[in-house]
């Protein structure tokens, strides 16, 4: 018994006509008697009785009845919840995002995102980008946004924008009279950095091990914005993505572009490996391409 032939009888048994259920299944009637015949032959049961002038349905008629209809409309909500997360009124994403990127862009980003598909229900897990890949690699997270580089042949990249990493310097600072600067010039200062769980934290100790020396860290955060405060009171220097500063309204610190041919703050989408990627997912990653520049 296939779903067709279920149908055909719930039609037949809701009709209690062949010839007015064949209209509404726009079949003949022929067609439609040598269906539910087969349906019969197939199960080993008589559906219908016929010897009178009404046609009724047997005991098996009934329960097959009764449960077809159940069935049939199960399969029917099945089918419409399935095209309501491919027409994106429903679903879920969960999203792996570091504070300071989600500090830069993502309040705007999330009251537009649900302003145009309210029925998709979006999850924001904030870590550092180190804790982002492993959540996207072991499958916690639909995806995650993340700083470049950190390649791994498990994880697919999709970039999305560029900016620059800059130095914090209190503007009383000997290095604020600079229009830019080398990672040699940073060899006696004091660091006030992202901590271990970011990316940036690890690209700065690569570059100033490039540059010859061992940056001398006297602090380390999860907090940005303490860290800028930090240089507000001219205590040591730090090193942060240009478009968080924006949002740190202040008069006593200088940004000084940094001279390095591969720090920058370079932002992709990640996703696992051959991992299906949802319909709401797929919206949410062109979303962040079209919003985020």
């Amino acid at each position: 018994m296939d779903t067709r032939q279920l149908s055909y009888f719930v039609q037949v048994a809701k009709d209690q006509s062949f010839t007015v259920a064949a209209r509404h299944l726009h079949l003949s009637q022929p067609a439609l008697s040598k269906m539910i015949k087969k349906l019969e032959e197939d199960l080993g049961v008589q559906l219908f009785d016929r010897s009178e002038h009404k046609m009724t349905l047997t005991d098996a008629g009934e329960r097959l009845f009764e449960e077809g209809q159940k069935l049939l409309s199960d399969m029917e909500a099945i089918t419409e919840s399935i095209l309501d997360t491919k027409n994106l009124r429903t679903g879920n994403v969960s999203v792996g995002i570091p504070p300071v990127i989600g500090t830069c862009y993502f309040p705007p980003l999330i009251a537009n995102f649900r302003h145009d598909y309210p029925g998709i229900n979006l999850s924001i897990i904030e870590n550092g980008a180190v804790t982002v890949y492993e959540m996207v690699e072991k499958g916690f997270v639909d995806l995650g946004l993340v700083i470049l580089p950190e390649l791994s042949d498990r994880i697919e990249y999709i970039p999305v924008t560029e900016d620059e990493v800059v130095l914090v310097v209190h503007n009383d600072h000997p290095l604020a009279s600079k229009d830019k600067v080398l990672f040699e010039d940073l060899k006696d200062e004091s660091f006030a950095l992202l901590d271990e769980t970011f990316l940036l934290h690890h690209h700065v100790i690569k570059a100033c091990r490039e540059a010859g020396f061992e940056p001398n860290i006297y602090f380390k955060s999860s907090q940005w914005d303490f860290l800028t405060e930090l240089v507000c009171l001219n205590q040591g220097i730090s090193i942060l993505p240009r478009p968080i500063l924006a949002r740190f309204n202040s008069q006593n610190i200088k940004q000084i572009p940094i001279e390095h041919p591969e720090l920058k703050w370079r932002i992709a989408i990640i996703l696992k490996k051959n991992r299906y990627v949802s319909f709401a997912a797929k919206k949410f990653i062109e979303f962040v391409k079209e919003h985020i520049k």
